[in-house]
């Protein structure tokens, strides 16, 4: 599952929320791709939907942390707007996703997820 960050509007959604093999945060930049590295003010524009969205928090890093909570209202939204529930056993599957990433050290002190960025460029 990826949650998506459109950088243009600070629009927010979960995409693909039963896959719980995967997790990442993808942002979506209306800038051209000049380099590897996004600009400065993608991370910003980043940083400031995850704080309005109140979603987490970004690590100096480059790292995003996201509340289970979150992930859960927006896996509920998804369905929503997609017209078909979440299947039964899909807390039971994000519960054993959050068990996997707590293994491997990728849960916070505060419970929320981390997650890397991936970049897309429209």
């Amino acid at each position: 599952m990826e949650v998506v960050v459109d950088l243009g509007t600070a629009g927010i959604l979960l995409d693909q929320p039963e896959d719980v093999a995967r997790f990442a945060v993808r942002a979506v930049s209306t800038e051209s791709r000049a380099t590897d590295r996004p600009s400065p003010a993608a991370l910003d524009s980043l940083a400031a939907a995850i704080r309005q969205h109140q979603l987490g928090r970004i690590d100096p890093d480059g790292t995003v942390f996201i509340s289970p909570d979150k992930v859960r209202a927006l896996a509920a939204q998804a369905a929503t707007v997609a017209g078909e529930p979440l299947s039964d056993s899909w807390e039971a599957k994000f519960s054993s996703m959050l068990d996997f990433a707590a293994s491997k050290g990728w849960i916070g002190s505060d419970g929320a997820i981390a997650a890397h960025i991936e970049w897309s460029y429209a």
